[in-house]
């Protein structure tokens, strides 16, 4: 599981960049405000997940049990947001001087 994980996040990011070297820089800034302005809702909502499990285990049940009937659209989108995460490149280190 832990090779495949790394073996797909490798992959990702070849093809960000491939997308980086075939777009403008006009698309790499609208993907990078969407990363920027996602990333810290994606962090709070896991923590929230997680504490929703431990405050009150039968509303997070019960939750869970609702996720099985989300449409695909609902999915596909999600699975566009991850995917934009993964592909935008982190800030790179300080120049060393």
């Amino acid at each position: 599981m832990g090779l495949n994980l790394l073996s797909d996040t490798a992959r990702l990011r070849r093809i960000a960049e491939l997308v980086a070297q075939g777009d403008g820089p006009e698309l790499s800034a609208r993907i990078d405000l969407m990363n920027r302005a996602i990333r810290p809702l994606s962090v709070l909502s896991v923590f929230a997940l997680v504490a929703s499990a431990f405050l009150d285990p039968e509303r997070y049940s019960a939750g869970m049990l609702a996720l099985a009937g989300t449409p695909w659209p609902v999915w596909g989108i999600a699975a566009l947001i991850v995917t934009l995460h993964f592909l935008t490149r982190g800030p790179g280190a300080p120049a060393r001087t």
